[in-house]
């Protein structure tokens, strides 16, 4: 059902116990696929689960069921945008999201575009950046680097504690999560936050795209940045 490497990033990420969800998953895919009717087509990458390329959607099941509803309930927040993949259906109980597919599907050249508008949906009953901050800083960066980074820890923590006006951020907007779409960009896979809007337009600053005239605090987005410094590494 899956490789190694797939298999080992998983375990990195959820712990052995991981084991017994990757070994349910061929009876829970043809479960999902024969209830919504999917003709499966390939396996897709995927950091906190499995995602399935399916010939008219996108099917995307993770071991943590949490995961799994809170980006459902943060696709629901920006139904009404075109800058964000629509949800189809969810089986929450079974960590499963069914999206979209998004044709072409490419990277988008210009994925900055849809930072504002996901910035205008309703933040209200998200969970605080602090608590993302603390994610990407105690779990994901010692699982690349083996290294905890307190004094940058401590920075981003004090910069998510500033008293700005916040948005609804995606948490996760780099390049790679905005794919080009029949009408424009379309971000995918969010991992949505409540907090300072700088947060979002890192990577997008760091990689030089264009923001293309948007409304953005760039001393805070660099202080970000600064703070962030051993992901660029």
């Amino acid at each position: 059902m899956i490789d190694e490497d797939a298999r080992s990033r998983l375990v990195r990420r959820f712990g052995t116990d991981v084991t017994a969800w990757i070994d349910a998953l061929p009876d829970l895919l043809a479960t999902l696929a024969a209830r919504w009717d999917l003709t499966v087509v390939k396996l897709m990458p995927g950091s906190t689960g499995t995602t399935f390329l399916c010939a008219d959607a996108v099917l995307k099941l993770c071991p943590h069921h949490e995961v799994a509803a809170l980006e459902a309930k943060a696709l629901t927040a920006w139904a009404g945008t075109d800058a964000m993949v629509n949800l189809i259906d969810a089986d929450l109980s079974h960590g499963a999201l069914l999206l979209e597919a998004i044709n072409p599907g490419t990277p988008a050249p210009d994925p900055a575009k849809v930072v504002p508008e996901l910035h205008d949906a309703d933040p209200a009953g998200f969970p605080p950046l602090a608590a993302r901050v603390d994610f990407l800083f105690e779990v994901l960066l010692p699982l690349r680097t083996g290294t905890y980074h307190a004094t940058e820890h401590d920075h981003a923590r004090e910069l998510a504690g500033h008293n700005v006006k916040p948005v609804l951020l995606h948490g996760d907007m780099h390049p790679g999560n905005v794919l080009q779409g029949q009408h424009g960009p379309v971000a995918i896979d969010p991992r949505a936050h409540v907090g300072d809007p700088a947060f979002d337009w890192m990577d997008l600053v760091y990689d030089g795209y264009d923001l293309h005239g948007a409304d953005v605090d760039l001393d805070r987005v660099h202080e970000w940045l600064t703070a962030f410094k051993p992901f660029y590494g």
